[in-house]
């Protein structure tokens, strides 16, 4: 009678052990796969803000300056790259208040692609804007 105790425990004792192993084992697998490309940084543009002051010094541009449409497609391009910050920003606080994706790392390569490209969008914008405006001010100071 004793044996068939001791066998008992010693069954479920391997059983709780054994399976403990293979979760954590499998968890850890399953953790490194989710994870292993994983980039938790939100590249965040830190020149909305000085653009956004610029644009705000040229409020009140004239439309018939060379320049007029150039800052509109600026402000355009600035509103998209703060909209797709924005985005990124709640996916991430999404995936924080999930129950399961708290487990894994938040991914942010593909929204920082995207970031990357609105900036470059922007900042091709925004070039042709200070090219433009520097073109108004010599026409003004030819005249």
């Amino acid at each position: 009678m004793a044996a068939l105790v001791s066998y008992a425990i010693g069954s479920a004792a391997a059983y709780w052990v054994g399976s403990n192993l293979v979760f954590r084992s499998a968890n850890a697998t399953i953790d490194w796969v989710l994870n292993k490309q994983a980039d938790p940084d939100i590249k965040e543009i830190h020149t909305v803000q000085s653009i956004s002051a610029m644009l705000t010094a040229y409020k009140n541009l004239p439309q018939n300056h060379p320049a007029f449409m150039a800052k509109a497609s600026v402000e355009d391009a600035l509103t998209d790259l703060a909209d797709v910050i924005q985005r990124t920003k709640l996916k991430e606080e999404a995936h924080k208040g999930g129950y399961v994706t708290r487990f894994r790392t938040f991914d942010a390569s593909d929204d920082n692609k995207l970031i990357e490209k609105k900036a470059t969008v922007l900042m091709e914008r925004l070039d042709l804007f200070t090219k433009l405006m520097k073109l108004g001010s010599q026409t003004t100071d030819v005249s």
